[in-house]
């Protein structure tokens, strides 16, 4: 059971981990964690550091994390990775962009 709610995003990031550094997309956030659409993809396990562009800030988010699931699925795969050490300021700021993107673009938020 999901801990927190999913919004569905277009949100432009980098991906880094001990042997990928990839430009890419969030595709779905949480205050939890993110889906981070690629083609390339690391193992399950590996420790990352995401950098999210927000819009109203001068600087990415930059978050710590971990690959709990991959998917290979051709142009829709990814990587899901949830958060860890995520501060009380940065879970605003998620919850604030997936917000911002809901209004403007009018997507959903997925249920737990």
């Amino acid at each position: 059971m999901r801990r927190a709610v999913r919004m569905r995003v277009q949100v432009p990031a980098r991906y880094v981990s001990e042997r990928l550094t990839i430009e890419g997309l969030v595709t779905d956030l949480s205050p939890d964690g993110v889906f981070f659409c690629s083609d390339y993809l690391d193992a399950t396990g590996e420790t990352v550091r995401i950098s999210i562009d927000i819009p109203w800030r001068s600087q990415p988010l930059q978050l710590c994390g971990e690959v709990r699931w991959v998917s290979e699925t051709a142009r829709t795969g990814g990587m899901g990775i949830r958060f860890t050490d995520v501060s009380f300021e940065d879970r605003v700021v998620l919850s604030s962009l997936g917000l911002a993107w809901h209004a403007e673009a009018g997507q959903g938020a997925s249920a737990p």
